[in-house]
């Protein structure tokens, strides 16, 4: 069974795109576009660039936020699961994750 991941830095780029590393020391690119695309609580991040910018890693939870509670589960960023809501998110992995202790 994995370790359950977490998000340990986060940096915005172009676009709706980040670059995260976890907890496993991987390091990928995420589009957002898609999820940030569907509105509700992700609308203000979707239409204002300085609010997209203000994404943070969340240090309690191990994930990406944005002001007002707004987050993403770290295991969907990562890609083990997708999105309940169906948006597709598309990854490129910049660093593989960190081979296991033993």
């Amino acid at each position: 069974m994995s370790e359950i991941i977490s998000v340990t830095q986060v940096e915005p780029l172009d676009g709706l795109r980040i670059r995260a590393a976890f907890s496993d020391g991987a390091v990928k690119e995420i589009d957002l576009s898609e999820v940030l695309a569907a509105g509700g609580v992700f609308a203000p991040i979707f239409e204002r660039r300085e609010v997209f910018e203000q994404v943070a890693v969340n240090p309690e939870t191990g994930t990406i936020e944005w002001p007002g509670d707004v987050d993403l589960d770290p295991e969907v960023l990562y890609g083990r699961h997708e999105p309940a809501s169906g948006h597709r998110i598309e990854r490129r992995t910049i660093r593989e994750p960190l081979p296991a202790a033993s």
